[in-house]
């Protein structure tokens, strides 16, 4: 019973934070869409979105792939070794690896926003749907990283 309790708690923790981060790019993206619709805004010129399209498609992946899997590298070696991982741990470790790939949907709307090229915004966009969709806090997903981690609120020696 301690054990849903707990991975009910750790859900919603992560829900909060995951919804404080992704609905705002969700308004952005939204508000600039409406903005672009009526006319009352326009791209960049094509000088600077030949700059910022790749580099936006680079960080997206970045963020939304690349960096959330080395934190979660490090993480492991920090852990290897251990008979399990207690809750202080796991809980920072969840919440910045979401933050990292949730990173990446704010990328992908300075790019629509910037007017990039749609190959490039295609990409970020893919990227940051791919950290969205990952990063989701499911109960599945958390109650298999809780296992695998070993994940115990009472184990304070870990």
């Amino acid at each position: 019973m301690t054990d849903a309790i707990e991975l009910n708690t750790v859900r919603k923790t992560l829900f909060r934070r995951y919804l404080t981060m992704l609905v705002p790019a969700a308004i952005i993206f939204g508000g600039w869409a409406a903005a672009r619709q009526s006319g009352l805004v326009n791209g960049m010129g094509q000088q600077f979105t030949d700059i910022i399209g790749p580099a936006v498609f680079i960080i997206s992946i970045l963020l939304a792939v690349a960096l959330p899997l080395l934190y979660r590298i490090r993480f492991v070696k920090d852990v290897a070794g251990t008979h399990g991982v207690n809750m202080e741990e796991f809980m920072p470790f969840q919440l910045n690896s979401m933050a990292l790939a949730l990173i990446a949907p704010y990328a992908a709307a300075i790019g629509y926003m910037a007017g990039i090229s749609n190959f490039h915004f295609s990409g970020a966009f893919l990227a940051a749907l791919y950290g969205a969709y990952y990063y989701f806090p499911a109960e599945k997903r958390i109650a298999k990283e809780m296992k695998m981690f070993r994940v115990n609120a009472d184990n304070k020696d870990a």
